[in-house]
């Protein structure tokens, strides 16, 4: 089975060169796109991420720390809504909702599909209930408002990946770690070959393909066994945030 992608931008922001190369590009600056992707094919329609939602909170505490540097915009015809409208999709047509990772730019607007399941990594979804929440500490990098959400949902509604997971024939999903407990890779065949969405173990193409691992990590090694699974399955890697994703590569916005 073969699927069709579009790839649309959620918004963009900017961040320190050593957060996108460990122990590297000291002096540089980077620009970052956020996406949201759809997929579709045997009837279904499925969405990786649901992108940035309001950003009030996030650009509050990167004006904080960053002096005003840095923060997220997103207009108006890259929000959500606008996105679904270019998809020419209602939030109630999507079917399957894979979350990479339960970071705000990820999955602020997962309330928004109320006929949907959603895949999420169990490890991460565990780590997140954990009583003592080691790793996910911050209410506005992983705000409770989705997650509330989720936990509100019928068992029927969540499906819960250990290593890895076939969705659909030919679209499956795997856990990588990393950059969080919970980030997940999405896998789907296409005309061009497999497609592997990475999530936030890679923002750039560069992580995988120079196993140089992203400065934004929990797990160092989980990085590097990442990067090993991922191009091992993909003939095309698509990462999170890289901005050759639509500038050069998939100009049109399709794959």
């Amino acid at each position: 089975m073969q699927y069709e992608v579009e790839i649309y931008r959620n918004g963009c922001t900017t961040a320190p060169g050593p957060e996108m190369y460990y122990l590297s590009a000291w002096d540089r600056e980077y620009q970052l796109y956020t996406y949201v992707f759809v997929i579709k094919g045997q009837g279904k329609n499925i969405l990786i991420d649901t992108g940035c939602g309001d950003t009030s909170s996030i650009n509050a505490m990167l004006a904080k720390e960053f002096g005003g540097k840095i923060k997220f915009e997103v207009p108006q015809d890259e929000s959500i809504d606008s996105i679904l409208d270019k998809a020419k999709l209602s939030p109630e047509e999507i079917d399957y909702v894979c979350i990479s990772h339960l970071h705000h730019d990820h999955a602020a607007n997962v309330p928004l599909f109320s006929n949907a399941k959603f895949v999420l990594s169990r490890k991460g979804w565990t780590e997140y209930m954990n009583k003592q929440r080691p790793y996910y500490y911050h209410d506005i990098l992983f705000p409770s408002p989705p997650l509330q959400y989720l936990v509100s949902l019928p068992p029927e509604r969540l499906i819960f990946v250990e290593e890895q997971k076939e969705i659909l024939p030919d679209l499956g999903v795997f856990w990588v770690g990393g950059h969080t407990p919970g980030c997940m890779a999405v896998e789907a065949n296409t005309r061009k070959g497999k497609v592997v969405f990475t999530s936030d173990v890679a923002f750039f193409a560069a992580n995988v393909q120079n196993n140089h691992p992203i400065g934004l990590f929990y797990n160092l090694w989980e990085c590097f066994e990442a990067y090993k699974k991922i191009k091992q399955r993909a003939d095309i890697i698509i990462t999170s945030h890289d901005p050759d994703v639509l500038d050069r590569h998939f100009q049109a916005g399709k794959i």
